[in-house]
């Protein structure tokens, strides 16, 4: 059993699989990277070019809470899950939000250029 909680630890770190918010908070890595926020299914999308675990011990603490998404994101934090891919430079990480909030169009992101 402890060999699996070991591959288990090492898949989440690396962002295979989804994990609560506040467990993310610890577990993830430092490095910078691009994330989905799962409530009822997919709700958010977004790029942490500061350090992924920075960005989930923000999320969590409510010290970005001053937009509606991470304002929403606070007040259900408990019940939001998390996935991520870690990417290695700033440019890859907006390419990346850019084109999951194109192909996904998840509902808490900003709405303009998606033609609704």
């Amino acid at each position: 059993m402890g060999f699996l909680n070991s591959l288990i630890g090492i898949a989440k770190s690396a962002g295979i699989g989804t994990t609560k918010l506040e467990e993310a908070k610890t577990i993830a890595p430092n490095s910078m990277g691009c994330y989905k926020i799962y409530y009822n299914g997919l709700k958010y999308v977004g790029k942490a070019e500061d350090g992924l675990r920075k960005r989930f011990v923000q999320y969590y603490n409510g010290t970005t809470a001053h937009y509606p998404s991470a304002k929403k994101i606070y007040e259900n934090r408990d019940r939001i899950l998390v996935s991520w891919v870690v990417l290695g430079s700033g440019e890859k990480c907006r390419e990346v939000e850019a084109q999951w909030i194109r192909e996904l169009k998840p509902e808490w992101n900003k709405q303009r250029g998606w033609g609704d």
